[in-house]
C-alpha cells in the first residue's frame, strides 16, 4: 500500500459512501445507503426530496419497532453471574445479589436499550470496548467514516468523532501536545450534520473533525522504518484542514500499537443467512421499506383527491350570480328570478375508497412482518373477542421478537459478559462491598435455615459447656427460634464480601429471560383456579407441599411479597402429640454436640 494514511482515509470514506456490494446479479447493496435509509425510516422522514412537511407522511414504521424495543428488551435482573466451580457454589449467592445493583449503577439496563433499539432499526450493532469502563459503548452506525462493507469485523473500523476544543486538550499527555495545538489553531466554527453531501453548519464553538483509525495496516504507518507490506494491528487517530490552495492536509494526533481488532469491537448481526455479504442484516426497518413507500404513496393521492374537492354552484339569475355565499351571514334569504335556475355541482372523490383501503392493507401487512398484534400496538380486539383467543394472538406474535431476544440475550452472555464485563464484577466483589438486597420466599427460607442451625449449634455448645443436657425438642425449638428472629427482619438483608475473596474464582453468566412478567395474567389465572379447586380441601397446603409454591409464585407475580404469607403455606402446628410422639423410644440418647 503506497498511500500514506491520510490519503487512505479519504479514499476509504468517499469508497463506503459510493461503491456498492454486488449481492446477486440483480441486487447490489451498499453500507452507507442502508444506514442512512434505516434512519430516514425510523424516525418517519423521506429518504429523498425535502422533508418540510408539504408531502404528507403517512408512518406506520413506528408503532412497529416500538412493540419490537419493548419486546425484545430485557432487564439487568435476567443477567445471573455465578461462580462456577462445586467447591466455591456457595458464593454464587452474593454475585447474583451484587450484580443488579453493580449493573445499575454502571448503566448497563442502558447499554441494553442502546443494543437492542440499534439491533431493530440496523440489524447491526458494534460495540467498542472502553478502557476504564466496565460499560462498553454501541457505536453509532452514523459516524461510521468506513469499514469493510461485506464484514465489518474483516477489515479496518474507521470512526468519525467531533471533538470541542476542551475535548483536544483533555487529550495533552495522551495525545501528541504540538499536533493538538496545532488542530486547534485550525479548528474552524462549524462541523458537518449530513454525511452524504458533508453539508456543514456554523457553531458558535469551535470544532474538530477526528478520524479513528482501527485494524491491521501497514507497518510503516506506525514507524518510519517499519516494513510497508507488514500488517500490524495500530490506532490512528488523525484530523484534516484546509491549506492556502483549499486542500485538505492531515495532522497525527496519536499512532500506536493496538490490540487485535476483535479485543476492541464486538459485533451483533442476526440475520446472517439471508443477508451473506452484506455487513447489515435485514433489519425490521428494512423489511418495511415498501410498505412505507406505498402507504406514503396512498395517503400523498389521497390528499390530492382532497385537495381536489370543491363544491360549484351554478345559477343564471342575476342577482344570485353576483353574491359570494361565503360572505353572507348565517340564516340569510336570498330572493331568486321567477324562471330562474340555480343548481349545486359536487365534485366526485373518485378512487378515495380505493386508496384509503390499500392503505389499510399496506398497514396490516407491516403488522405481520413485524409481528405486531393490535393488542401488542394497544389496539382494542373486535367487540366479541374471548380474552384466552387475544392472549394466544399476543404469545403466538411474539415468537419473532423472542427469537431474536434469545440472540441478543446470547450475545451478552456469550461474548460481552465473558471476555469483557465478568472482569469488572469480579474486580467490584474484590473491592470488599457492603450491600443490601431483598430475598424471595425460597431464599429467605433457604438462608434463614442455615443461619438458624449455626446459630442453634452454636448456642448448644454454650449450653452443654454449661452443663445442660440438649436433646433434640430443644435444638429444634431453637431453631425455629432463631428462624423466626431471622423472618422478623423483613427480606432486605445486608451482604459484604471480603476483599480478596473472588480471586481466582471463575465466573460464568447465563440470560435467564422467562417473559414471566409477560404472561403474567395467564399464569396468575391459571394458578388461581388450580388453589381454587385445591382449596376445597383446608388442608391443602400442608398435604401437597407443590401447592404452597404455587401459590407463592402466583403472590410473586401479582406484585406481592411472598414472606408475607408464610403461615398460609406452612403446615399446621399439630395441638396433640400422635401415639408414635407419645411413646419415648427405648434408649433415646439426648443429642451430644462434639465440642
Amino acid at each position: 500500500m503506497d498511500k500514506d494514511v491520510f490519503e487512505y482515509i479519504k479514499t476509504e470514506e468517499n469508497n463506503f459512501k459510493t461503491v456498492r456490494v454486488p449481492l446477486t446479479t440483480s441486487k447490489d447493496w451498499n453500507m452507507h445507503e442502508h444506514i442512512e435509509r434505516c434512519t430516514n425510516v425510523a424516525n418517519a422522514w423521506y429518504h429523498s426530496g425535502k422533508n418540510d412537511g408539504l408531502r404528507r407522511y403517512d408512518d406506520i414504521v413506528t408503532p412497529i419497532i416500538n412493540v419490537a424495543f419493548r419486546s425484545e428488551g430485557f432487564d439487568v435482573k435476567d443477567i445471573v453471574p455465578f461462580v462456577n466451580d462445586a467447591k466455591e457454589s456457595y458464593k454464587s449467592f452474593i454475585v447474583k445479589k451484587r450484580h443488579p445493583q453493580w449493573a445499575r449503577k454502571n448503566e448497563l439496563d442502558t447499554f441494553i436499550d442502546d443494543v437492542v433499539e440499534t439491533s431493530v432499526i440496523y440489524d447491526l450493532v458494534l460495540v467498542r470496548k472502553e478502557i476504564d469502563k466496565p460499560r462498553p459503548e454501541v457505536v453509532d452506525l452514523k459516524t461510521l467514516a468506513f469499514c469493510d462493507q461485506t464484514d465489518i469485523m474483516s477489515g479496518p473500523i474507521c470512526i468519525r468523532h467531533y471533538y470541542t476544543i476542551a475535548d483536544l486538550l483533555a487529550m495533552k499527555g495522551k495525545w501528541n501536545d504540538e499536533a493538538i495545538d496545532m488542530a486547534i489553531y485550525q479548528a474552524e466554527m462549524s462541523k458537518k450534520v449530513s454525511t452524504a453531501n458533508d453539508q456543514e453548519l456554523a457553531t458558535p464553538s469551535k470544532y474538530v473533525e477526528i478520524y479513528e483509525l482501527r485494524g491491521d495496516l501497514p507497518e510503516n504507518w506506525l514507524k518510519s522504518d517499519g516494513d510497508k507490506y507488514k500488517y500490524v494491528p495500530q490506532m490512528q487517530v488523525v484530523c484534516y484542514y484546509k491549506d492556502n490552495t483549499g486542500n485538505k492536509q492531515g495532522i497525527s494526533l496519536y499512532k500506536g500499537k493496538d490490540k487485535p481488532l476483535s479485543e476492541n469491537f464486538k459485533a451483533l448481526k442476526i440475520d446472517r443467512v439471508r443477508s451473506k455479504g452484506r455487513a447489515c442484516g435485514k433489519s425490521i426497518v428494512e423489511s418495511l421499506f415498501e410498505e412505507q413507500v406505498w402507504a406514503n404513496y396512498d395517503a400523498q393521492k389521497i390528499k390530492e383527491l382532497l385537495d381536489s374537492a370543491f363544491n360549484l354552484i351554478v345559477s343564471d339569475d342575476e342577482e344570485l350570480g353576483n353574491q359570494k355565499l361565503t360572505e353572507l351571514k348565517k340564516n340569510t334569504i336570498l330572493k331568486q328570478s321567477k324562471g330562474s335556475n340555480t343548481q349545486l355541482f359536487n365534485s366526485n372523490l373518485g378512487n378515495l375508497t380505493a386508496f384509503t383501503n390499500d392503505k389499510v392493507a399496506l398497514e396490516q401487512s407491516a403488522r405481520v412482518k413485524g409481528s405486531a398484534s393490535d393488542p401488542a400496538l394497544g389496539i382494542n380486539p373486535v367487540s366479541g373477542t374471548p380474552l384466552g383467543t387475544t392472549q394466544t394472538v399476543i404469545q403466538e406474535g411474539q415468537g419473532i421478537h423472542q427469537y431474536r431476544q434469545g440472540k441478543i440475550a446470547s450475545f451478552f452472555a456469550d461474548v460481552l459478559y465473558r471476555d469483557w464485563i465478568l472482569e469488572w464484577v469480579v474486580k467490584d466483589l474484590n473491592n470488599g462491598v457492603k450491600f443490601s438486597e431483598e430475598l424471595t420466599l425460597d431464599e429467605m427460607l433457604t438462608i434463614g435455615k442455615t443461619i438458624a442451625e449455626n446459630q442453634a449449634e452454636k448456642k448448644i455448645k454454650e449450653m452443654i459447656l454449661d452443663g445442660q443436657i440438649v436433646d433434640e425438642a430443644q435444638r429444634n425449638d431453637l431453631i425455629d427460634f432463631y428462624m423466626t428472629e431471622f423472618k422478623k427482619g423483613g427480606n432486605r438483608k445486608f451482604f459484604e464480601t471480603m476483599k480478596g475473596e473472588f480471586n481466582d474464582i471463575p465466573l460464568d453468566v447465563f440470560v435467564n429471560i422467562k417473559g414471566k412478567q409477560r404472561y403474567m395474567a395467564q399464569n396468575a389465572d391459571k394458578i388461581t383456579n388450580i388453589i381454587r379447586e385445591v382449596m376445597r380441601n383446608p388442608q391443602a397446603f400442608s398435604q401437597m407441599p407443590g401447592i404452597g409454591k404455587a401459590f407463592n409464585q402466583l403472590l410473586e407475580e401479582s406484585g406481592m411479597s411472598a414472606i408475607d404469607f408464610t403461615e398460609i403455606t406452612e403446615a399446621p402446628q399439630q395441638t396433640q402429640p400422635s401415639q408414635m410422639e407419645q411413646v419415648a423410644p427405648v434408649g433415646e440418647q439426648p443429642l451430644q454436640v462434639n465440642k
